[in-house]
């Protein structure tokens, strides 16, 4: 899969600028996920606990909306990691995990930032089944 080609066409079904996406992939058996894309964060890593959002992904294998970041407790480490990326702060968040033949393969982590001046409106269920349509597609390619 080209994470570039997904993170346009996640971008473009829920208005995002591209560049608000994040995949991440399990390392082994420990209870880190590493950076798969974008690909200058390679290789840094965040922990899976089961109160973070990415930890709650991945236990229930169920997408899991949040917005309310605030209260996220990986909140200062992924807002630097996307200041890091490109300006603006993250005020919503959805953690998509991705499973295939039943097996977990990534998390998928979209953000909406804020900007200056700019409303941030909230993720929605709707929002969930853009992000499916999108990946159906681009695994039935």
């Amino acid at each position: 899969m080209r994470y570039a080609q997904l993170d346009r066409l996640i971008s473009e079904a829920l208005s995002l600028e591209q560049g608000s996406m994040f995949i991440l992939k399990k390392i082994g058996y420990d209870s880190l996920l590493e950076f798969s894309y974008p690909y200058e964060l390679r290789g840094s890593t965040i922990s899976i606990i089961n109160q973070n959002l990415l930890g709650k992904a991945l236990i229930h294998r169920s997408p899991i909306i949040l917005n309310q970041c605030d209260e996220e407790m990986d909140y200062a480490y992924l807002r630097y990691l996307a200041m890091k990326n490109n300006n603006g702060s993250i005020k919503k968040m959805i953690a998509y995990p991705v499973c295939i033949s039943d097996k977990f393969s990534e998390v998928i982590l979209i953000m909406r930032k804020k900007r200056e001046g700019a409303e941030v409106k909230d993720f929605l269920g709707e929002d969930l089944v853009k992000i499916k349509r999108v990946l159906d597609s681009v695994f039935t390619a």
